[in-house]
């Protein structure tokens, strides 16, 4: 059963990458100062991940920008521990189709919206994150610098290569998006 859900990812890869070919966006290079709408993307199968995330996100609601986040969890049960938010939408990493895309009207809704800044804070490359980073018409989108597929236009990579922790990586992109001046020309 692994083995073919293996294989199904793989080809579930071979397609997103065509379905990223023919994706049709206004790209422009944003900061925080910059953006206006920013959309979060994050893994909440852990729940520590889902706590950094509403930090994150309430970090940049006080500075004023319009936030969305869209969350995975592994079940359908998971999604009752946790406490439902306007802003926040999540989906259940049991409810994919044979390619092993999500199958969920708000991954839809998220895709489409034209963020200034699309920020990924998942810190494993899975084909979940990976099929809304890579479809979303967002302007800018920053994530991790992962091995195999790299649908961002900033990616941030860490010392040999290491995977950081959720909070590190917030950490970083704060950092780097609040300290880059975007150009006027």
């Amino acid at each position: 059963m692994k083995f073919l859900l293996k294989s199904r990812e793989k080809l579930g890869y071979k397609l997103l990458n065509k379905k990223v070919a023919k994706v049709q966006r206004h790209k422009s290079y944003h900061n925080i100062e910059s953006a206006k709408t920013i959309g979060v993307l994050f893994d909440s199968t852990i729940q520590a991940n889902y706590f950094s995330a509403r930090r994150f996100i309430s970090y940049l609601t006080e500075l004023g920008k319009n936030v969305s986040a869209l969350g995975m969890v592994i079940n359908e049960e998971m999604l009752r521990y946790y406490t439902p938010c306007e802003n926040i939408k999540l989906f259940s990493l049991e409810k994919l189709n044979f390619w092993c895309f999500p199958n969920n009207q708000e991954v839809d809704l998220f895709i489409n919206k034209d963020f200034d800044i699309l920020i990924n804070i998942c810190t494993s490359e899975n084909l979940s994150a990976d099929y809304v980073l890579g479809l979303s018409i967002s302007k800018f989108k920053v994530s991790i610098k992962y091995k195999q597929n790299d649908f961002s236009d900033f990616a941030l990579e860490f010392k040999d290569g290491r995977i950081p922790e959720t909070d590190d990586l917030i950490d970083k992109i704060k950092l780097y998006l609040t300290s880059i001046k975007k150009s006027d020309k």
